[in-house]
C-alpha cells in the first residue's frame, strides 16, 4: 500500500500546506513511481508508519526537537500521544453489528500510524483474522491453546502485516467454555497471558464472540476500554441493555472500573428508523456515545470482501473518513 501527497493529507488530516512544508523538509521518505506516462511521488506505507513512529518517539523523548524538525506540528502533541487505553475489546452480545469489520479496520489504521498492535480474535467464526486475509487459522494455534493447554502466548503471535500480529481464532474456539470453567482462576487466565506480552506492543485489539460467555467476560477483566458496536437498528438498540448489564455486572463482581464507548454503526441518513436510533443512543448515553458515527458503506463491505483497508478501496470514501475520525477517537480518548 502507498498513499500520493494529497491521500497522505487525508489520511493524517492535514493541510497542503503542512504536505508541502513536510516534504520539503524531507520529514517524508517519498520515491517517484511511474504510472502510464506520468510519474508521481508516492508515499509507501514503511515510510507513514516510520513518520508517525520516528516523530512520537521524538516529541516524546524530545520536544523541542520535534517543533524544529517539524513546525507547528512539533508543538501539537495530540498527534504525537501514546494510546489513552491501550487493552480494547470490540463486544457485543448480538451478531450483526459490523463488530469485526470495525475492530479490523481499527487494528489496521492504527498499525498505519505506526502503533505496534496486537489483534486478538475471540469468535470462533475467526471473522477478524479473515478481515486481515488469514486464510489458514484452523492451522493455527488459537486463544484455546493459550487458556487450555498452557501453550506460551508468544507462540500463538504471527506477523500479518508491517506493526500487526495477530492471534487468530477457528471453529475450535467454540468449544472453550466447558473446560475453561474447570480452569482455576478463569476469569483472570486471559488478562494474565496478555499482561506477559502487553510491553510489546502499543495497542492490544480484540474482537469478541456475540454471546455472554466466559471468554468474553475474561476479556472484560483484561480490558481497558470496551468498545461496544451497536447497529443502528431496533433489535441492535434492544439489545444494547443486555450488554451495559453484564459490563455493570462485571464491573460490581471484579470491582473493577471499565471505560465504554458506544460506536453507532451502519448509520444511513435516509432512513427514519436509523435517525431515530442514533437520537436514542445519543439521548440514553450522551457520555458514553462516540461522536463519530460510522455511516453504511459499500467501501466497507467492498473492503471486507477484499480482506484489506478501507483506504485500499477508496480514500476519498466516506468510509476512510469514518474509519480515520472514530480511531484517533478511540486511541486518544
Amino acid at each position: 500500500m502507498s498513499l500520493t501527497p494529497v491521500e497522505f493529507g487525508r489520511f493524517a488530516n492535514l493541510e497542503k500546506s503542512e504536505v508541502e512544508m513536510l516534504l520539503d523538509r524531507g520529514a517524508l521518505n517519498v520515491i517517484r513511481k511511474k504510472i502510464g506516462n506520468v510519474e508521481r511521488k508516492i508515499i509507501p506505507l514503511e515510510a507513514i508508519q516510520d513518520f508517525y513512529k520516528s516523530n512520537r518517539d521524538l516529541f516524546q523523548t524530545n520536544p523541542a526537537g520535534a517543533e524544529e524538525k517539524l513546525g507547528d506540528l512539533g508543538r501539537r502533541g495530540d498527534r504525537w500521544k501514546s494510546p489513552s487505553s491501550k487493552i480494547q475489546m470490540f463486544y457485543n452480545v448480538k451478531g450483526g453489528t459490523g463488530k469485526s469489520t470495525i475492530s479490523a479496520q481499527f487494528a489496521m489504521r492504527a498499525a498505519m500510524s505506526g502503533f505496534k498492535v496486537l489483534a486478538v480474535d475471540l469468535d470462533g467464526q475467526g471473522h477478524l483474522s479473515l478481515n486481515l486475509d488469514v486464510l489458514d487459522s484452523h492451522e493455527r494455534p488459537t486463544v484455546y491453546d493459550i487458556l487450555i493447554n498452557d501453550l506460551p502466548v508468544e507462540d500463538a503471535i504471527f506477523n500479518v502485516a508491517p506493526y500487526l500480529d495477530l492471534i487468530p481464532a477457528n471453529l475450535g474456539l467454540c468449544n472453550i467454555e466447558i473446560p475453561l470453567n474447570q480452569k482455576p482462576r478463569r476469569e483472570y487466565r486471559l488478562s494474565e497471558a496478555l499482561f506477559k506480552i502487553a510491553g510489546n506492543y502499543d495497542l492490544i485489539v480484540a474482537d469478541t464472540n456475540p454471546a455472554a460467555s466466559i471468554l468474553n467476560c475474561s476479556m472484560l477483566v483484561a480490558s481497558d476500554l470496551v468498545n461496544v458496536v451497536c447497529a443502528t437498528n431496533p433489535l441492535s438498540f434492544h439489545g444494547l441493555s443486555l450488554v451495559m448489564s453484564t459490563i455493570e455486572e462485571m464491573e460490581r463482581e471484579f470491582r473493577k472500573q471499565v471505560k465504554v464507548r458506544i460506536i453507532p454503526n451502519m448509520y444511513d441518513n435516509r432512513e427514519v428508523i436509523s435517525q431515530e436510533v442514533l437520537g436514542e443512543l445519543k439521548s440514553q448515553f450522551p457520555d458514553r456515545c462516540t461522536q463519530v458515527v460510522i455511516n453504511r458503506s459499500a467501501d466497507m463491505n467492498e473492503a471486507t470482501k477484499r480482506r484489506t483497508s478501507v483506504w485500499d478501496v477508496n480514500t476519498r470514501g466516506t468510509a476512510a473518513s469514518d474509519i480515520n475520525a472514530l480511531s484517533s477517537e478511540l486511541i486518544f480518548c
